[in-house]
């Protein structure tokens, strides 16, 4: 803990007992930073020196698990506290407690020499937790690897199944899942090796567990092993194998012997694992192509971090991005993967097949996105940022170094780029050296060859139920990644000053398709997206002109849709060019609206005739009734200012019955239809005009 125990402050959110409970700490002699806002108290949290939060539930209990809830996560990634003040009658729901995130509680009634034993406990906690980072880590180790020394044999096999702990323990490489008999006796001397066998076969033949006890020499050492051996029987009573479990008598052979295979800091694989790890991989293949994907990345100008605020900072911050490394990975889909901490400020993942190289590019964006949310380390709150390389096997490489070499390539490319960037390692196809695919430069040769395809979402007047509009969706099928969504697109070409020209071929492409579209569209509107690069281009103007006469499409049937950030950046200029579209017959719409800086002054300056309800906002309609409100208050404001209101990702008829009673005016979801390419939208709108409801 930073400071001593009394000096570091207290954060107190209360409900009821706030004076109360703040005097109580007080008299324990810490300082106190009260919460005054629930919705606020995880930020100022992490923005404080405290270690220890208190969330006073008494007469608020439900308030009280939510504010738990808001914490807990904060508290988590500080390694700190988390007190629950309770009502006696509350004693019954410590489950819950628990279960929101608390590590302590205490029930009333209490004083202030009951809550400073209490606050006691909980700094006890707290130095065990931080007591060694090594111990932290091999504990991490440990859970990777499944905890528990096992092995076990079936009748008639020559080879005894292990567990990774095991492998671990007996010096093998953790993916080890298999020893020959003859091999597991010969590990040991040639008495343990009689008394072993003896032992083993007295339970196969009485039937009945016992342990077998036996010394074996690990780097030099030797150390005591016992076997906690059970027989397996099969359906008839039979014994049909034998299964045990480990216990090793030296408790601190296992620490040793996951160093040599673990990071010490992070509990993460190291370097001489995951290199073995890859090979075995690599070895196996098992049909599959790639059988494995590295991404590797390194935390940017971590030097500078180091010096700002020391080692122990640093070494917290490497912590810190180990465990949020794990959580990424429990929410993959992928079978078999391995994290690990390659030295210094350098990480790695590695994957086993089946995985493509779409599914990590995904991630290694993931893993960019994670980095944009801060770290809180000691009581201060650090941006950091990283790049990525990643590389996929072929069939020219063999060893674990190649993939690395290539990944470490990758990354060094990446290093070019902006933060959260990575760069994907490829061979050409004469296998000369290396090139890296640069999304920017296949995004400038797809837009050149019309590469991009687009996508149209319908729009459904909801009284009538007719399809009166579409919204033009751009998407990249790029060959090396898969279908790109419009955000992906939108920031490559951000990043490579191409966002002007993209926006322009995208309205160019959408005008001159939806002129041929059939008779049976001829009513439909169209939609496109504009970004705040498209209207910060002085020929903004020009560009909408001339893609509506150059197609001959009715600008009375165009509708610009623009973010409220694209908004609001110049309020004045936005303003002016939209009324000169608008005098034009276009229609402007605020897209995404409940997302950015939503103020009725931006609305009433500005020439709107739609506002869109963002599907963030629709889709909390199924939750509390504030949601609901929040809604009905967004679309009375936009009818009395004369808008269109339109509800976006509407999925469900729940949703939308209430948005009828809410009175917006259209929806697009999938409750319609998933965005169509374009020979699928002529059928599916005639077909829907067509059916008896509409």
């Amino acid at each position: 803990m930073h400071g001593s125990s009394l000096s570091a402050p207290v954060f107190l959110a209360s409900f009821r007992y706030r004076r109360e409970a703040q005097d109580a700490i007080e008299a324990t002699g810490r300082p106190v930073i009260v919460s005054l806002r629930p919705d606020d108290a995880a930020r100022r949290y992490a923005a404080s020196e405290a270690l220890i939060a208190i969330v006073d539930a008494r007469g608020a209990l439900q308030r009280g698990l939510q504010q738990v809830e808001q914490l807990s996560q904060a508290v988590q990634e500080r390694r700190g506290g988390l007190l629950v003040l309770l009502s006696r009658s509350d004693a019954a729901s410590l489950g819950d407690v628990y279960t929101a995130g608390a590590t302590h509680y205490l029930i009333s009634p209490f004083g202030a020499s009951e809550l400073g034993q209490s606050l006691r406990f909980v700094e006890r906690s707290i130095r065990r937790m931080q007591k060694t980072s090594a111990e932290t880590a091999v504990a991490s180790a440990q859970a990777s690897i499944g905890g528990t020394a096992r092995w076990e044999w079936n009748l008639g096999e020559d080879f005894v199944r292990i567990g990774p702990a095991l492998a671990v323990l007996i010096g093998d490489p953790p993916h080890t899942d298999r020893l020959s008999l003859d091999d597991a006796f010969l590990r040991l001397d040639r008495r343990a090796r009689a008394q072993a066998r003896r032992a083993v076969r007295r339970i196969w033949q009485a039937g009945v567990p016992g342990e077998v006890e036996h010394r074996l020499v690990i780097d030099g050492r030797p150390h005591t092993y016992v076997h906690h051996v059970r027989p397996v029987r099969d359906a008839g009573g039979g014994v049909m194998g034998l299964t045990a479990t480990v216990e090793d008598l030296d408790s601190t052979l296992i620490e040793r012997r996951l160093s040599a295979h673990f990071d010490t800091l992070t509990g993460l694989a190291n370097l001489r694992h995951a290199r073995a790890w890859v090979d075995e991989k690599l070895n196996s293949r098992a049909g599959h192509n790639p059988a494995c994907i590295v991404v590797m990345f390194a935390i940017s100008r971590f030097d500078q971090v180091n010096a700002a605020y020391g080692r122990a900072v640093a070494d917290s911050l490497l912590q810190a991005v180990g465990r949020r490394l794990r959580r990424l990975l429990n929410d993959q889909t992928a079978e078999s993967e391995l994290p690990a901490r390659l030295g210094g400020a350098e990480f790695a993942v590695a994957f086993a097949g089946p995985i493509t190289l779409n599914q990590a590019v995904f991630f290694s964006q993931r893993i960019g996105k994670g980095f944009e949310k801060p770290f809180i380390v000691g009581g201060r709150v650090i941006h950091l940022s990283c790049r990525l390389g990643i590389a996929a096997s072929d069939e020219e490489v063999t060893t674990a170094d190649e993939m690395f070499q290539r990944a470490s390539a990758a990354l060094a490319s990446a290093k070019e780029l902006d933060p959260n960037s990575f760069q994907v390692f490829l061979s050409d196809e004469h296998g000369n050296p290396a090139r890296f695919a640069s999304l920017e430069s296949d995004l400038r040769a797809a837009a050149e060859r019309r590469g991009l395809s687009l996508l149209y979402q319908p729009q459904v007047d909801i009284v009538t139920n007719r399809i009166v509009g579409v919204e033009a969706l751009v998407r990249w099928d790029h060959p090396l990644y898969g279908v790109l969504p419009a955000e992906t697109l939108f920031a490559i070409a951000e990043r490579a000053e191409f966002g002007t020209r993209l926006g322009e071929q995208i309205m160019r492409q959408a005008c001159g398709e939806a002129a041929a579209w059939p008779a049976s569209l001829r009513d439909i509107r169209l939609s496109i997206n504009v970004t705040a690069a498209d209207m910060r281009a002085p020929d903004f103007e020009r560009i909408v002109v001339e893609s509506l006469a150059d197609s001959h499409f009715p600008a009375a049937r165009l509708t610009l849709e623009v973010t409220e950030g694209g908004l609001v950046e110049d309020l004045e200029h936005a303003s002016e060019i939209l009324s000169k579209l608008r005098h034009r017959g276009i229609s402007v719409a605020i897209d995404d609206f409940g997302t950015g800086y939503s103020s009725l002054a931006y609305l009433k300056s500005l020439p709107l005739d739609i506002l869109k309800v963002d599907k963030k906002l629709v889709t909390d309609l199924s939750g509390s009734t504030r949601d609901r409100v929040i809604v009905r208050g967004v679309v009375d404001m936009a009818r009395s200012l004369g808008m269109v209101v339109v509800a976006e990702g509407v999925e469900t008829e729940s949703q939308l019955e209430t948005l009828v009673r809410e009175g917006c005016n259209w929806y697009q979801g999938y409750l319609c239809s998933p965005p169509l390419a374009l020979g699928d939208l002529a059928p599916f709108v005639e077909n829907w005009q067509r059916t008896p409801s509409a």
